[in-house]
């Protein structure tokens, strides 16, 4: 049974960041504050300093020593599994294609849990799940993205 201090505690973890997004699109929609081209300015900030910085972060304060080894194993079969499948449906399917197999792929086994799911599931189910998110995000942008890196020069290779 969900109890009040639960909620709160979800809530409190989630609104300061739907707070903000509500804060920017009403500065630009409404209140015309900002202009076409400093969105893009803004978006840029976020995309080179604020993102990889977060991420820098919560890789920096991760110990790998520490880390729940059959929770990744658990989670890289997974994944493994899913690309497996992907790629066999892109090779043998008339309607499959390389274009579809990563953007499925990334769908389906790339979280984006860094802002606002690391707070939540801390919210939610204590400290400890936040902990495990954290382990994905490090071996999110250490291995599953540098596979996609690959996945999307090969694409590109392929078609020269």
């Amino acid at each position: 049974m969900i109890n009040i201090k639960d909620l709160y505690n979800v809530l409190s973890a989630i609104m300061p960041l739907y707070a903000a997004m509500i804060v920017a699109y009403g500065s630009v929609r409404w209140w015309k504050i900002f202009t076409p081209v400093q969105c893009a300015g803004i978006n840029r900030f976020v995309a080179v300093f604020a993102v990889p910085l977060l991420s820098f972060h919560f890789i920096s304060t991760n110990d790998p020593y520490k880390m729940d080894g059959l929770f990744i194993l658990a989670d890289t079969i997974s994944k493994l599994a899913v690309l497996m499948v992907l790629a066999a449906w892109a090779k043998f399917s008339r309607s499959g294609s390389l274009d579809w197999m990563i953007t499925l792929f990334a769908l389906a086994t790339l979280p984006n849990t860094l802002v606002m799911g690391i707070p939540l599931l801390a919210a939610m189910y204590g400290p400890f799940y936040g902990g495990l998110m954290v382990q994905l995000v490090v071996l999110q942008c250490i291995i599953w993205y540098t596979l996609m890196l690959f996945l999307f020069e090969y694409r590109a290779a392929r078609l020269l």
